[in-house]
């Protein structure tokens, strides 16, 4: 009997594709899963058909890996180490009514050599959607990724600083890069600090979840005005439990 990956995060909205006069939704969208190798997970995943015709999908997994810093879908079995190969589905094909939905549970087991930490659990529409000579297929997937390890590492390239003007607020971008072996989350916020010491603003950075070797620029708006002077940005980041703090100086004018 395998055990179980302890499930850490579940985020249950997905965003929705648009077919024809509704959309279709799958849930949950991601899946962070704890755990070692050779434990097995299962998910449930649903499909909903908010449109007026009936729905169909192939189901598939697929590995998520990283080359040059980006995200690339492989074929289950076309990596050493996949989890994808391992995938078992409780039915293959699904048709989905009219304002209805259906669901399938995936199970993975993550192979002693696991080598990627990600798969996608990829629901590729069957019917032909027509938008006047347009035509286009709704496919959905989901993401289940996978920590093995304690193995957390966020390495920051340059902070970049684009000071308030007349025509635009000041922002920050930041290219940062999953130096650890380990999928991660990132949460950011940015901090305004005047000459006295006191914070001038803050703004949340959009949440960035990072694959190992995956490379992504984070960064934010302050949409306030801030008063001429000179001032220190921080961005605090928080990652699994982890802290990392940059900082540069900007004049305001």
């Amino acid at each position: 009997m395998t055990r179980r990956l302890m499930q850490i995060l579940m985020l249950v909205c997905a965003p929705a594709a648009f077919a024809g006069d509704g959309s279709v939704a799958l849930s949950p969208a991601v899946v962070m899963l704890r755990g070692n190798a050779g434990e097995s997970s299962s998910q449930t995943l649903v499909m909903r058909n908010g449109t007026s015709r009936p729905m169909s999908f192939d189901v598939v997994a697929q590995d998520v890996v990283v080359r040059d810093g980006k995200r690339v879908m492989t074929p289950a079995g076309a990596i050493a180490g996949s989890i994808a190969a391992t995938a078992v589905f409780s039915t293959r094909h699904i048709t989905v009514p009219s304002n209805a939905s259906a669901s399938v549970t995936m199970t993975v087991t993550v192979p002693p050599d696991a080598s990627p930490r990600a798969v996608v659990a990829l629901f590729r529409g069957t019917d032909k959607i027509m938008r006047g000579k347009m035509s286009s297929y709704a496919s959905l997937g989901a993401l289940l990724t996978f920590a093995l390890s304690n193995d957390v590492a966020l390495t920051p390239r340059p902070l970049v600083v684009t000071p308030q003007s007349a025509t635009s607020n000041l922002s920050v971008v930041q290219t940062m890069v999953n130096s650890g072996r380990e999928p991660l989350l990132a949460r950011g916020m940015l901090a305004i600090i005047g000459a006295d010491g006191r914070v001038a603003g803050k703004a949340p950075l959009a949440a960035r979840r990072m694959l190992p070797g995956e490379r992504a620029e984070l960064g934010a708006e302050y949409a306030g005005e801030i008063a001429p002077g000179h001032y220190r940005v921080l961005v605090t980041y928080d990652y699994e439990g982890r802290n990392l703090t940059q900082s540069a100086e900007v004049d305001i004018r």
